[in-house]
């Protein structure tokens, strides 16, 4: 590819936090134009639009960010927003009303779990030790060369209790990889453990959004943008994408050194140009996904919680949000639910009872709720599956399309951190190449 002599134009596909971060990264160093088919930015991390229904806040799925989300903190920091205002900063707290309960210690990782988990609750004393040599077996696993295996099998080779399956391991995979036990690769939850709890104790500490999504990311980077001369484009389809003759990309008649193609892996294929080879659309179209129900709940009673993310081992709902500890009003709560394509397409009504249910096992004094609202995002990650291949970009790359998007990162599974590392990952190469700088990739 030859290097253009001029500052180089470059459309943001996709107004998610993949392309927000590209677009962040990119502003200043290119002409930067953002489209986004949507009347909102964020993707599927945003407010959502129109009636709260008495909530403080409704985002379109609860999320629960951790300290090791240093390309999140980083975007923040560009933006201009910090991180004490967005996020309450907890110390890794591990609460299960119905299990295993133990808090972070005060120590360098990776003293504060192995101190944390010897003071744990509801666990014998031997199934202590026990879970704190699996973890050391599992670190063992990681510095190895071994083949990626499925969670399940290495548990069960590991002759891992059901008590210990169900208080830990299990929430563990189902909320950082949202991704059933049998199909979810152990080296993907090692990525996430050595990264996150492994590295640091900061790592390790709880981000609990005390703000709508919007207001952290979506809104400051628009205003970001704004300021720093790119054009944004809501509501604004784009269609199949095209090559010109001298190598750059056609976008709704526009021409541009370069796109960034920051969609949803089942939207990219539709917009990639017609050219493109059968194996990486097959690549593209081939991706696996699974859901995550969130339930908003608002009662006329003062919901108190244990913690402020209170799990349960049995029950419909995993993790309730105590709103009230965010600073947020006291008598709402939010639950998240992962993997619930494995409990069917119940109505938003059966959600609602379900988790009604489950809080009332925690808040026996509560009533019916005043409120309730269901959000299910049918594909909201991509399953974290065993040596999972990912899609090979170089015949995009040659043609000045670099794709970005939580469901791309090389070792991380589909998260907000993924999205944002993706986004900025891919404006680093996409610059690089419109300015004929050799990549360190």
């Amino acid at each position: 590819m030859k290097p253009t002599a001029h500052r180089p134009k470059i459309a943001v596909i996709g107004a998610g936090w993949a392309g927000l971060s590209a677009a962040a990264r990119l502003a200043g160093r290119a002409d930067v134009s953002l489209f986004e088919a949507g009347k909102q930015a964020g993707g599927r991390a945003r407010m959502l639009a129109g009636n709260q229904a008495g909530f403080s806040f409704l985002d379109n799925g609860q999320h629960i960010m951790i300290g090791a989300y240093h390309g999140l903190l980083s975007l923040m920091q560009l933006i201009g927003v910090r991180e004490q205002d967005a996020f309450l900063r907890l110390p890794l707290q591990w609460h299960l009303a119905d299990g295993l309960q133990f808090q972070a210690a005060s120590l360098p990782a990776p003293l504060h779990i192995a101190f944390g988990l010897l003071k744990a609750r509801n666990l014998l004393f031997g199934e202590k030790i026990r879970l704190l040599n699996d973890m050391h077996a599992l670190q063992q696993y990681h510095a190895s060369p071994l083949p990626d295996i499925s969670t399940a099998e290495w548990l069960r080779e590991r002759n891992v209790s059901r008590k210990l399956t169900g208080n830990f391991w299990q929430p563990l995979v189902w909320g950082a990889l949202n991704t059933p036990l049998e199909h979810a690769g152990l080296r993907t939850l090692c990525n996430v453990l050595q990264d996150g709890v492994w590295s640091s104790k900061e790592g390790s500490d709880y981000l609990l959004p005390k703000q709508d999504l919007g207001s952290i990311i979506a809104e400051p980077a628009l205003a970001f943008l704004a300021e720093h001369g790119a054009t944004v484009h809501l509501e604004a389809r784009v269609a199949r994408l095209a090559n010109l003759p001298d190598g750059r990309v056609a976008v709704n008649g526009q021409s541009f050194d370069a796109a960034v193609l920051a969609v949803a892996p089942y939207h990219a294929a539709a917009l990639m140009p017609s050219e493109t080879p059968a194996a990486v659309l097959s690549a593209f179209n081939a991706i696996r996904y699974h859901a995550i129900t969130t339930v908003y709940l608002r009662y006329a009673e003062t919901v108190h919680l244990p913690a402020p993310l209170t799990g349960l081992a049995e029950g419909t709902a995993q993790w309730f949000i105590h709103r009230g500890a965010l600073g947020l009003p006291a008598n709402e709560t939010a639950a998240v639910i992962s993997l619930s394509d494995l409990i069917g397409r119940l109505k938003p009504e059966e959600w609602a009872a379900r988790v009604h249910a489950d809080l009332k096992t925690l808040c026996p004094y509560l009533g019916e709720p005043l409120a309730a609202r269901v959000i299910t995002e049918q594909r909201a990650t991509a399953a974290a599956t065993v040596a999972r291949t990912l899609p090979d970009l170089s015949w995009l790359h040659r043609r000045r399309i670099y794709p970005a998007g939580d469901y791309l990162h090389p070792r991380y599974p589909s998260t907000l951190e993924a999205a944002v590392q993706s986004g900025l990952s891919a404006a680093d190469v996409c610059h690089n190449d419109c300015c004929g700088i050799k990549n360190a990739f």
